[in-house]
């Protein structure tokens, strides 16, 4: 029998209950715990969606979505493992699995559709180091996955559905993806280009004009150094106190599940800036695990065993 090919799904993990939380905060700033006021907001926040995260299902039914999808058009060829940045199951601990499975090449996929070296480069060299103590090993990463059509269609899809509202001349799109310190775009990482490239790809997609879009940033980091700009919080305050518009339609398209940047910079920090500044809000759904997520997983993965 063939070998299998493993898929290694990388994702920044989430706290599973609030004990959790502290641990997961000093592995996120490099050993150092942090300081009491930022872990009460920390904690703050989680309470806020909930414990556990939505994010902790999601990542779980994505890895075990796209293995079902695998075996169904690949049967035996694959084997899908889960490796988390920041909290267990660590990338090292899917390594070893891989390795204690007696398979011999993996396929890096990190569960973000824009490249960055900022991110997805760390996710790969995080990989990398761990399979070096399996000689070997073959690792194939792969970069971005953003022009994949299935998902551009599950956001275009959705907007196309609520036609009615966003054709009205006082309702504005805004696309949003995670801000990044400007040095990195800056230093020539493609980051910036693949998100714009998405948001344009999905406004065609869904017939948008250019008057009735905006790209905006948000979940900027607390640190003194510049990241990329306009804020999506600013951005939609503007548009309704300074513009006329009345409802602002968040498609948050640099994620692709239910996380905190969503469940708490989105559905309350946006939601209540916009409220507070006279408007209401509207959020397009997540990718999380359906089945065009899945569909683009497994193009992604077939691509690259291909390549």
């Amino acid at each position: 029998m063939t070998e299998p090919t493993a898929v290694l799904l990388m994702a920044y993990g989430t706290p599973y209950q609030e004990s959790d939380i502290r641990g997961y905060y000093t592995n996120i700033r490099h050993g150092q715990e942090p300081p009491k006021p930022l872990m009460d907001q920390l904690v703050g926040r989680y309470k806020a969606i909930g414990l556990p995260s939505p994010l902790a299902r999601i990542t779980t039914a994505q890895r075990d979505g796209l293995q079902a999808a695998l075996d169904k058009a690949h049967p035996g060829a694959y084997k899908v493992y889960e490796g988390l940045k920041y909290i267990t199951p660590f990338i090292q601990d899917a390594v070893d699995q891989i390795a204690a499975d007696g398979i011999t090449r993996v396929i890096g996929l990190p569960l973000a559709p824009q490249y960055s070296s900022y991110s997805s480069e760390d996710y790969h060299n995080r990989a990398r180091k761990a399979i070096e103590a399996h000689p070997g090993m073959e690792y194939l990463p792969v970069r971005s996955w953003w022009n994949h059509q299935e998902l551009i269609h599950f956001w275009s899809d959705q907007l196309v559905a609520k036609k009615d509202l966003t054709d009205r001349p006082d309702t504005k799109v805004i696309f949003s993806a995670h801000s990044l310190p400007l040095r990195i775009i800056q230093g020539g990482d493609p980051y910036k280009d693949e998100v714009i490239g998405l948001s344009n790809a999905v406004a065609q997609a869904a017939g948008l004009n250019e008057d009735q879009y905006v790209l905006a940033w948000q979940s900027a980091g607390r640190t003194q150094e510049p990241w990329i700009g306009p804020d999506f919080v600013k951005v939609a305050k503007d548009l309704i106190t300074e513009s006329g518009m009345k409802t602002i339609v968040s498609a948050s398209i640099g994620f692709i599940a239910d996380n905190l940047e969503i469940c708490y910079d989105v559905d309350m920090e946006l939601a209540k800036a916009i409220e507070y500044a006279g408007g209401t809000l509207t959020r397009l759904n997540m990718p999380n695990d359906s089945p065009a997520l899945i569909a683009t997983l497994q193009q992604v993965v077939e691509e690259t065993k291909a390549e």
